[in-house]
């Protein structure tokens, strides 16, 4: 009888430890879901505010000081602003989609050296694409090549010779490399530094800046040819959690949407 009670004594201690280990491990297992579960919650309230910054951040740029915007000059290396229980920090700088190392490359119908047309995209203002001297017959042209099609209303060149700066010239867009339209005409500029606005093109995956006269030297020079726009980086936080989303957009032209090429670069630290 004391053996049969023994037994059903260890039996009995036996199921307390394995209800004991069951219930925590249920416990544990409850507070890790909680814990993923709130932090699922903050991650994603974070995500959206950093979505809320990137659209006050476009609102600004597209809406003129005058009715409470900042207008399209408007840049600023970190502002931050609450909303519900976390905040949003914007981050707007000018954006060339032109620039090689934004992923576009550069074409021309001559050069002079080693003045190669990858020179007036590598970000520098000291190295120049230069090429034959410009006609109506024989224009000189460079052509800049982007990675995706954009919608742009905004270009901008810059020479560094008066005598060999473009004076007579156009600009022109394509989707396809091979049937371009004229956005822009100029002649008689005697600018070296020139940025000329159009209304918004979509689908543009070609710019060409198309040449038919010079400052009366020999050959056409262009330091700098530029395909302008605006970079956002918005940061939303929500306590020690945070998430980045970056954009690329045109932002002065009312009449578009400002979307252009969303590259979504979203980072959650480690809690």
């Amino acid at each position: 009888m004391r053996k049969k009670s023994g037994i059903a004594l260890i039996l009995t201690f036996i199921m307390l430890i394995s209800l004991t280990a069951i219930t925590v491990a249920f416990l544990y297992m409850s507070a890790v879901q909680a814990k993923v579960m709130g932090y699922d919650t903050a991650s994603s309230k974070a995500f959206w505010l950093a979505e809320a910054g990137l659209q006050k951040a476009i609102w600004n740029l597209m809406t003129p000081a005058g009715s409470g915007g900042q207008g399209e000059s408007w840049a600023t290396t970190g502002t931050t602003e609450s909303l519900s229980d976390g905040n949003y920090t914007m981050v707007v700088e000018r954006y060339d989609f032109a620039l090689a190392d934004n992923g576009a490359s550069a074409t021309a119908t001559s050069q002079q050296g080693g003045n190669g047309p990858a020179k007036a995209i590598d970000g520098s203002n000291g190295t120049f694409w230069q090429g034959d001297t410009p006609s109506i017959a024989v224009p000189q042209e460079i052509t800049a090549a982007f990675p995706y099609p954009l919608t742009i209303n905004k270009v901008r060149f810059l020479s560094s010779v008066s005598a060999r700066r473009p004076k007579d010239y156009s600009w022109q867009v394509s989707s396809d490399g091979l049937t371009y339209t004229t956005v822009v005409n100029v002649a008689n500029n005697s600018s070296l530094d020139v940025t000329d606005t159009f209304s918004a093109v979509s689908s543009v995956n070609y710019l060409k800046l198309s040449i038919t006269a010079n400052g009366g030297g020999l050959g056409v020079r262009v330091a700098v040819l530029e395909t302008l726009g605006t970079k956002i980086t918005s940061t939303g936080q929500v306590s020690s959690l945070s998430r980045k989303i970056e954009q690329t957009l045109v932002a002065d032209d009312a009449t578009v949407t400002a979307f252009t090429q969303k590259d979504w670069n979203e980072i959650v630290p480690a809690s």
